[in-house]
């Protein structure tokens, strides 16, 4: 749309001062409730608005769409995005028998499940030992993804030594990603939604012949032809939020397999470690 709004609620609040009344009901509803556009027809949008769908027909049209079929498709764009705005909506969720906290427990041992289920083993394994043997490892992530990067490089830290957490506060990548050799291996974690700067941090390193892991849900897109090797893990929770669960599983068992590959060293590191913790009194 050439530098105009281009998701819904940016394209309603554009015009939302020259709406004309049964229009602005429609909005109204819109702007609370932006993923009900996903989740119901024209006709049961202008019944939930009280507006014709007549009125409902303009209102789209005025708001650069060539119909509501277009809209509503990116609106599922948006839920399979992870946008949390998209995911709410004012239909009652379904109620199963169970409580809610057991549709919860549900729905985290299915991801677990689903995880491991597409897992092969022998990838899981070279890629374990192509870790252990890079001359650096450097965990790139943001958002959602940085906190599961500095958990990676946590646990990875305690497995082997050069272990960076490429940090953009304060500073940019590219004083960082400068160091970076064809000897390293990136770990990029980048599940929904990935940021531009991640995506372009990628794009950088690729064309540097650095070999990239990237850990993300599956039917990622083309961000995916970046990347040597690829690990995902599903992140779809109840409600509004994504969960990550079996990606922190998916980090730990790929730290543990790293650790087999190098037990002898790995035990010996553990060991200096503790000492040091006693020596500097940090339990």
């Amino acid at each position: 749309m050439n530098g105009k709004p281009t998701n819904t609620i940016s394209r309603i609040r554009e015009h939302y001062a020259q709406l004309p009344p049964s229009e602005r009901k429609l909005a109204d509803l819109l702007l609370d409730f932006p993923g009900d556009i996903a989740s119901y027809s024209a006709t049961e949008l202008a019944r939930l608005a009280g507006v014709s769908k007549a009125a409902t027909t303009r209102f789209f049209q005025r708001l650069g769409y060539q119909n509501f079929e277009q809209a509503r498709r990116q609106a599922r764009e948006q839920q399979v995005w992870g946008s949390p705005l998209y995911m709410m909506s004012q239909q009652p969720e379904r109620q199963l028998e169970d409580s809610s906290l057991i549709r919860h427990m549900e729905l985290e041992i299915q991801n677990l499940a689903q995880t491991f289920e597409r897992l092969d083993v022998a990838y899981l394994e070279t890629i374990a030992t192509r870790l252990v043997a890079a001359e650096k490892i450097w965990l790139l992530g943001f958002r959602h993804s940085h906190f599961l990067a500095d958990y990676a490089r946590w646990q990875i830290l305690q497995v082997r030594e050069e272990v960076h957490l490429l940090v953009a506060e304060a500073s940019t990548l590219a004083e960082q990603i400068v160091d970076i050799s064809e000897n390293d291996v990136v770990i990029a974690v980048g599940f929904r939604r990935r940021t531009r700067r991640f995506l372009q941090s990628m794009k950088s390193l690729h064309a540097r012949n650095i070999r990239i892991l990237y850990l993300t849900e599956p039917n990622v897109g083309a961000s995916i032809n970046y990347a040597s090797w690829v690990l995902t893990a599903e992140v779809s929770g109840v409600g509004i939020f994504d969960s990550y669960p079996a990606a922190c599983s998916l980090i730990h068992l790929l730290s543990t397999s790293m650790f087999r590959h190098r037990e002898k060293n790995s035990r010996e590191r553990f060991k200096l470690i503790e000492e040091l913790h006693e020596e500097m009194d940090d339990f």
